[in-house]
């Protein structure tokens, strides 16, 4: 990792699924980061066509509800996270309570090619 890379607690703002191009999926978060709403996730990072070999969208999901500890998309809205912040990224995110991250280009080999 990079010395490049802090930590800061985020609160979820909103929680999407996208459509693109009428066939391939992509989610992300927007996530408030002390003033500054980023985006973790999305169509930039990563989208997978549903039933089509490696399900990174019901993973990425998966994983944000894991970090999250709820069971639906609209308990997460306002829920507190830890961040991991390169750049102008959120590269990661964690559990207030561990320090787990969830970092999709570590988790998603084929995401470092396109990041």
């Amino acid at each position: 990792m990079s010395k490049d890379i802090y930590t800061s607690i985020g609160e979820i703002i909103d929680f999407e699924v996208h459509l693109l191009e009428g066939e391939a999926l992509s989610a992300s978060m927007e996530i408030k980061v002390n003033d500054e709403y980023v985006i973790f996730g999305g169509q930039n990072l990563f989208s997978s066509i549903p039933n089509s070999g490696v399900d990174l969208v019901g993973h990425f999901i998966q994983r944000c509800f894991q970090v999250s500890a709820v069971d639906k998309t609209r308990d997460l809205e306002g829920h507190l996270l830890k961040v991991a912040i390169e750049g102008d990224f959120i590269i990661g995110i964690a559990s207030l309570v561990n320090d787990d991250f969830f970092y999709p280009a570590q988790e998603f080999p084929k995401l470092s090619a396109i990041r």
